[in-house]
């Protein structure tokens, strides 16, 4: 019998074993083995991941895929791949529209699950649209709006950690503004002077931002990672991470763009003193 994952209800694994399936380093397959066998083992039907499009091309506005599943009591529609973003991180999800056999769906609501985006229609398709093709198109004002903004965080929160070693402990972004917390003692005019300049000097500089994925033991090598406070390495085998070239690298899920440049330029519109170690800044972009 040919060497491979056990299968079949009487075979058995150990943890040691398991762990030593799902170890990356052996082969960058093993994570989607791993499931396979696991779902197998478990009777439960193999289910589509979606691919995240929006992490390949954050800039397309429409694409097509395949819809590989239809839940009628959500309204909801599984793809084979997806520009939409599912929403997470203090970004909000993206909405827009689905076009189907012609006719044009409003998409709600996007969430994930269990490695597939679902998109909420405004009403529900017919069961047998599944296996069919889509034409999607997202509200790209809105979403562009968050890249900016999401961003414009990131450039604040890389000027903040370089210069008070500032954590994060709350962030959310919206299309017309943004706001994020941090491990700060005050909220010195000064020190919001410094912020804001050295921000926008980072944005004026035109940076590159550079994501990419990272292994666990790369992640152990790098701490600074983690800005988020109390918070724990990611569990999953591969880490994406979004690095401001030269100025900012940190874990994270959301879309982005391609250089600092496009942010524009960030006011501090707001502050506000949520404890003794925890302030609230909050942003607009002109």
């Amino acid at each position: 019998m040919a060497q491979g994952l056990p299968v079949g209800p009487p075979v058995t694994i150990a943890a040691s074993q398991a762990l030593l399936l799902y170890n990356e380093a052996a082969s960058p397959l093993l994570p989607l083995l791993y499931y396979l066998y696991r779902a197998i083992r478990n009777g439960r039907k193999i289910k589509c991941m979606t691919e995240k499009y929006y992490y390949t091309a954050p800039y397309s506005r429409d694409f097509e895929a395949e819809i590989v599943a239809f839940d009628p009591a959500a309204q909801a529609v599984a793809l084979d791949r997806s520009a939409f973003f599912a929403g997470g991180g203090g970004q909000p999800c993206d909405l827009g529209w689905l076009t189907i056999e012609g006719e044009e769906y409003i998409v709600q609501e996007v969430y994930a699950t269990e490695g597939q985006i679902w998109h909420k229609l405004d009403r529900a398709i017919p069961a047998a649209f599944t296996g069919r093709g889509a034409t999607a198109r997202l509200d790209w004002e809105r979403r562009y709006a968050h890249m900016r903004h999401h961003t414009a965080l990131h450039v604040l929160n890389g000027v903040a950690y370089n210069n008070f070693g500032a954590m994060v402990t709350g962030a959310q972004v919206y299309a017309d503004r943004a706001r994020i917390d941090f491990t700060m003692d005050d909220l010195a005019p000064e020190r919001m002077e410094l912020l804001e300049r050295e921000s926008n000097e980072a944005i004026t500089r035109a940076l590159r931002l550079i994501p990419r994925e990272v292994t666990q033991a790369e992640a152990a090598e790098m701490p600074e990672l983690v800005r988020t406070a109390k918070a724990m390495l990611p569990q999953s085998a591969r880490i994406r991470v979004v690095e401001i070239e030269g100025l900012d690298r940190q874990f994270c899920g959301g879309t982005h763009l391609a250089n600092t440049s496009e942010v524009g330029r960030l006011k501090i519109a707001g502050t506000r003193s949520k404890g003794k170690m925890n302030k609230r800044i909050e942003i607009v972009l002109e």
